[in-house]
């Protein structure tokens, strides 16, 4: 089985063909997203006619209900939320959130495998967020749930540098000056890593959930054993475990993907 899967945010595009197991079966394409929803329609449109596929998938930025975008996401151009994808694709399809498909990717072969209740967060320069529950994605009544601003995103750890007197607005050298006893740059990092803890302490309080999973640029720079040690002193007796995710930049196209593939099955 073939799925032929999109990964479709503000900055990048990303396609590639993956099979029911999740495995890459050739090369990962990446280009910069365009301006308008036209020339993103007429990529998936080129892609589909030199591929030859099962299924069709694609995980995308915005909040999605019944495989269907609620609306047009922040950072994609007006009218990407009307491109007729069952029309595009002629065989069956997901549309999925970003955040839930790299999820579930995570879920079927990564660090939430054998979960029932798990969370993962996105730390990038924004931060998505993805619930399990029971085994299932958890959407809420219109698809939004999970949908938090919070204060943990490379935004927020640019802000505090810039507070604590830092110059420094790139995140990985703030994080390699931290490492180097630097004052102002230690210091922020320590406060970004500490609203890191109160979120995923906050998301337990609510979910009381099993692990929590670290994915995107950001998960690279946190202290998992200091993060892990802190959350089992605030709360003793329902604890998470905070893991890094296992399945990579490609999770998003491998778990929508897998989605696809899933209901291709029954």
């Amino acid at each position: 089985m073939k799925i032929l899967s999109f990964d479709v945010g503000g900055s990048k595009i990303a396609w590639a063909l993956i099979n029911e197991n999740g495995n890459i079966l050739n090369d990962v394409t990446v280009i910069q997203t365009p301006k308008t929803s036209e020339e993103i329609e007429n990529i998936f449109v080129k892609v589909v006619q030199k591929n030859i596929f099962d299924g069709f998938s694609v995980a995308t930025a915005g909040v999605v209900l019944h495989n269907k975008l609620v609306g047009k996401p922040n950072n994609l151009p007006s009218g990407y939320e009307s491109i007729d994808f069952k029309n595009i694709a002629k065989v069956p399809y997901v549309i999925e959130n970003d955040a839930n498909s790299a999820m579930w990717a995570e879920y079927k072969i990564g660090s939430l495998k054998n979960v029932n209740h798990g969370v993962m967060l996105t730390l990038g320069t924004d931060v998505g967020c993805g619930i399990i529950c029971n085994g299932q994605i958890l959407r809420g009544k219109c698809g939004a749930a999970g949908e938090v601003v919070f204060d943990c995103s490379g935004r927020s750890l640019q802000r505090i540098a810039l507070e604590a007197g830092s110059t420094e607005q790139d995140c990985f050298a703030i994080y390699n000056m931290a490492l180097k006893q630097n004052g102002a740059e230690r210091k922020a990092y320590k406060i970004w890593q500490e609203k890191l803890l109160d979120c995923i302490q906050k998301i337990n309080q609510v979910l009381d959930t099993e692990v929590v999973v670290l994915s995107g640029s950001l998960a690279k720079i946190v202290d998992y054993t200091v993060v892990n040690a802190s959350i089992k002193l605030l709360q003793p007796y329902n604890a998470p475990e905070v893991k890094s995710a296992l399945c990579g930049s490609n999770a998003g196209l491998i778990g929508s993907a897998l989605i696809c593939a899933q209901n291709l099955k029954g």
